[in-house]
């Protein structure tokens, strides 16, 4: 049977790196100063995550803390996203945040190029 590894990632270009090294080879970044973000600046640095799964998990605990912060970011995210189960998470992140620029954003999600998103928000978000 094969062991299987652990796979790292740089927090800061998202390539895969070994274990061991404390500059990324590609990008240069100093994965000690990672260690000095917050708790909430390490989950927005994880919304560009390369695994979709990671990013889904990362994006509803956004919502359950209900992190005004990321919102910018979670828009972003809504133009160049193309998996529709990611979408729909961040539709639900924003509607548990409330504030106004993710009411904002919800709002432009109802016209999203997908029809589903579309439909989605407007059908499930708007009553909440």
């Amino acid at each position: 049977m094969a062991k299987r590894m652990i796979h790292f990632f740089c927090p800061s270009c998202w390539r895969g790196i070994p274990d061991f090294v404390i500059i990324c080879p590609y990008c240069q970044y100093d994965l000690k100063s990672y260690q000095s973000l917050s708790y909430e600046e390490k989950l927005i640095s994880a919304l560009k995550h390369p695994i979709k799964e990671i990013r889904r998990t990362i994006i509803y605990i956004i919502g359950l803390k209900r992190l005004e912060k990321a919102v910018s970011e979670l828009e972003r995210m809504i133009d160049e996203e193309e998996d529709p189960i990611i979408l729909m998470e961040i539709a639900n992140a924003l509607s548990k945040i409330r504030s106004r620029k993710a009411k904002e954003v919800l709002d432009k999600m109802k016209s999203h190029k997908f029809p589903l998103i579309s439909r989605y928000v407007e059908q499930n978000i708007n009553h909440r």
